[in-house]
């Protein structure tokens, strides 16, 4: 059972207010709050990532530097010498290239030293070769970290010969104002060597040489995959203070560069419009609240004689009492809800309709097989006990039986073909084609029957071709069904009227509307429906499928046929059939 505040219309309105405006108000204000929470960040992803990138396009040039430092220590004719002629053991040999090579390395060096700490060549077993600068233990901690070993190739073979080492100063690689100007009092630079996971360059010198996972924290740990590859960003936290940074990855050397910011540093201006948006919201709810309140009690009866008429329609009652429609919106939806009705009804009796084709196309496939195979063994040994009648091999008492047995038969195979057609799989031929020669075709197969049974036709045309997608030749049959029952409603002659109306609809499609109207008794209106049906037929000879028939083709075409009074000059009946075109 329903709470007791819920029973009244009036008290499930106001919680349907609650629900449809206070919340959806709520919304906008959350909704707003995260909108300008993400052009925040999309302002700083935008000023950082112009950073990053500016920073790993500078340590990529300044390392290229470095690489070529490298190729002229170790792919010169004195050091390649000196390898060859170790690999050689010729002692005299060796100890004339090592001279040669320690003449060329130290003038090398002589040039370079202002930019490295120290230069190393080795052997492959790592004997020391050369050397030049201070030792290690010399060299300041973050300096350590940057020696760059690469290995020494013999330029004839390529196979490794040695080993190169490099230890440059960090302005070699990268000025302290790297990353000047960082974006926002906060903001700062770091890189990053993903080989060991170290950071090389940080503002805070305790940070350099500190594994990234103690400055990102879970972040590193769990999109380290990701950060290796190309750019992005990534947010994490640092004291207590949310950050978002961007990315910038080089290949060579494996450094990830970022850039990062804080995000609070940029949020607080935002929050003197937020508060706005709330007063404003608060004042939009207070007036709406108001006016609802004015109209509710207006709309409260009408609206319950909805309630009842919907009541009435869940038992069943199509056809309930509604509430007389105003201007306002319950008016409209009074009209609307007539018309809802109304088109329930009439979907329900297409449903049946569709029941029933549906029924027979199951009934179809067994009956192809269970009785038109027989039919055809049995017309073909009827007609030939006719033709020994005529041939006198049999009396010719026997004539009358055969003919009316060869009726029924061809009758019975007439049904069976109706059948099947109504189960066939709609779509499977359809094309471009005009409809006035479809329909001027149809007339003209149709031509000697009409005038046999004195029947005239009035051609009226549209005044311009219509053209659809579709099946020229079921859209003929269709035709030809329906005129056929024009004129078997005139046995006595008369007229028949073919005309079309086009209906222009928004955008590029349209539809268009083919009347056959006739002078003969017409149909009753509670009969317009039924004559759809299959096997429903007036006729003791009809077979009650033609006109189920013409509206699955309809169907088919994505139109539709209906029965009225004709008009504009004839008596009886008119068929309507209604196809969607394309207006040229």
């Amino acid at each position: 059972m329903p709470h007791p505040f819920l029973r009244s219309l009036r008290s499930r309105l106001l919680l349907l207010f609650a629900a449809l405006a206070v919340g959806p108000l709520a919304t906008v204000a959350l909704l707003d709050y995260a909108r300008s929470r993400r052009m925040i960040e999309g302002l700083i992803v935008a000023q950082t990532d112009t950073l990053a990138r500016r920073a790993a396009a500078s340590v990529a040039d300044r390392y290229a530097l470095v690489s070529s430092d490298i190729r002229l220590l170790s792919e010169n004719v004195e050091v390649q010498r000196l390898f060859r002629e170790l690999a050689r053991g010729d002692s005299s040999a060796i100890h004339e290239a090592k001279r040669g090579a320690d003449e060329y390395l130290e003038s090398v060096w002589s040039l370079a030293k202002a930019s490295y700490t120290s230069a190393e060549l080795a052997d492959t077993r790592d004997l020391r070769l050369w050397s030049a600068g201070s030792d290690s233990g010399s060299a300041s901690a973050d300096d350590e970290i940057l020696t760059i070993s690469e290995p020494v190739r013999d330029l004839e073979s390529k196979q490794i010969i040695g080993t190169v080492r490099l230890l440059p100063r960090s302005t070699t690689l990268w000025a302290r104002d790297l990353f000047a100007p960082s974006f926002g009092r906060t903001g700062y630079g770091v890189v990053i060597d993903r080989r060991t996971g170290r950071i090389l360059l940080h503002p805070n010198p305790v940070m350099i040489t500190k594994p990234a996972r103690e400055l990102l924290g879970a972040t590193w740990s769990r999109d380290s995959d990701r950060v290796s590859h190309g750019s992005g960003t990534l947010a994490y936290t640092e004291h207590d203070s949310a950050r978002i940074a961007s990315y910038a990855n080089l290949d060579s050397p494996p450094w990830t560069i970022l850039s990062s910011t804080a995000l609070d540093e940029f949020a607080q201006p935002f929050a003197r419009a937020r508060r706005s948006d709330l007063i404003l919201l608060g004042g939009i709810i207070g007036a709406v609240a108001v006016l609802f309140v004015i109209l509710i009690g207006r709309a409260t009866r009408s609206l319950e004689e909805l309630t009842g008429a919907a009541a009435a329609v869940g038992r069943g009652d199509l056809s309930p009492t509604l509430p007389n429609p105003g201007p306002d919106e319950v008016g409209t939806l009074s009209t609307a809800f007539a018309d809802m009705t109304a088109r329930i009804r009439s979907m329900l009796r297409e449903i049946e309709v569709s029941r029933q084709l549906a029924v027979l196309g199951e009934f179809a496939a067994q009956l192809s097989h269970e009785v038109r195979n027989p039919l055809t063994s049995l017309k073909l040994d009827l007609q030939g006990l006719q033709r020994q009648v005529r041939s006198g091999t049999l009396p010719p008492s026997a004539e009358e039986p055969l003919a009316s047995s060869l009726r029924e038969v061809n009758r019975l195979d007439t049904v069976v073909r109706g059948v099947l057609e109504l189960a066939r799989q709609p779509g499977a031929a359809h094309r471009p084609c005009c409809l006035d020669d479809v329909i001027d075709h149809s007339l003209a197969a149709l031509r000697s029957q009409l005038e046999q049974r004195q029947v005239s036709v009035e051609r009226q045309r549209n005044g311009r071709a219509a053209r659809l997608v579709g099946d020229p030749e079921l859209l003929s049959g269709m035709f030809m069904n329906l005129l056929i029952n024009a004129a078997e409603a005139q046995p006595d002659g008369g007229r028949v009227g073919v005309s079309s109306i086009m209906r222009p609809a928004n955008g590029r499609g349209g539809w268009i509307d083919v009347v056959i109207a006739d002078d003969g008794p017409g149909v009753a209106a509670d009969k317009r429906d039924s004559i759809f049906r299959p096997f429903y037929t007036s006729r003791h000879d009809g077979t009650g499928l033609g006109l189920a028939l013409a509206l699955r083709t309809a169907r088919d075409h994505g139109g539709h046929i209906a029965c009225e009074a004709a008009a504009d000059g004839f008596r009886g009946a008119a068929f309507i059939v209604s196809l969607p075109v394309a207006l040229a």
